[in-house]
């Protein structure tokens, strides 16, 4: 197992690379370490279940990974104009294996627009339950008031959309999955994690429900 400061986690099961990104805070050289990881395996299960997003270098970066050429991952679209917004391939430094992406109602924003290309493009499969459908960028705008006692608050004012490749954002729509899988309630209670389990089988691995949900314990902070 490999652990770094951002909290992004590998483990190998079998032939089978699970990648834990918790967030899309990395750094370019981070994540392609990442990738140089995968590529000596012939899967990758890339978990985005709970990641709320991040910077969009970090995007466009492990976007960037996972092709073999330059994809288009949407268009932002604001007052001033609409810009594509590209992810550059790292050439033969790509992985090339099979891919299967994680999501579920807490993926938001860079996790859901990177599982959305992945299904455009038809580069691998997005497994587990709809996203959570916030992609919109905002700008926040910081008050105060009073003098003696100060109030802090602010407004949070939407700036710009993404428009995928197919014309659509989405915005309160999320990302649907190829394949719908949801734990249950008795899953969670009894520490199972199904979903991983099923993903990890499809990769060509072969784990219990309850040890994956034991590959990546909490990190102490």
């Amino acid at each position: 197992m490999h652990s770094t400061p951002f909290a992004i986690r590998t483990v190998e099961v079998g032939h089978v690379l699970v990648w834990k990104a918790p967030t899309f805070m990395a750094e370019d050289a981070e994540i392609d370490r990442m990738v140089g990881r995968a590529r000596d395996h012939p899967a990758l299960v890339l978990d985005l279940r709970g990641n709320p997003g991040g910077l969009v270098t970090a995007l466009r970066r492990t976007v960037g990974g996972m092709f073999a050429e330059t994809v288009q991952i949407g268009t932002r679209v604001s007052r001033s104009g609409r810009t594509n917004i590209l992810a550059p391939t790292r050439g033969n430094r790509t992985f090339t294996g099979k891919l299967f992406v994680l999501i579920d109602a807490a993926s938001g924003s860079s996790s859901e627009l990177f599982a959305r290309v992945v299904q455009l493009q038809q580069r691998g499969v997005v497994i587990g339950d709809r996203s959570g459908g916030v992609v919109r960028e905002a700008l926040m705008h910081p008050f105060t008031q009073g003098t003696d006692v100060l109030i802090a608050y602010g407004i949070s004012v939407t700036s710009a959309d993404i428009l995928m490749t197919d014309g659509v954002s989405l915005e309160r729509r999320g990302v649907v999955p190829d394949d719908v899988q949801v734990p249950t309630p008795e899953d969670l209670a009894a520490g199972r994690d199904p979903v991983m389990a099923y993903a990890i089988k499809l990769a060509g691995g072969d784990i219990d429900p309850v040890a994956a949900a034991k590959l990546f314990p909490p990190e102490k902070r």
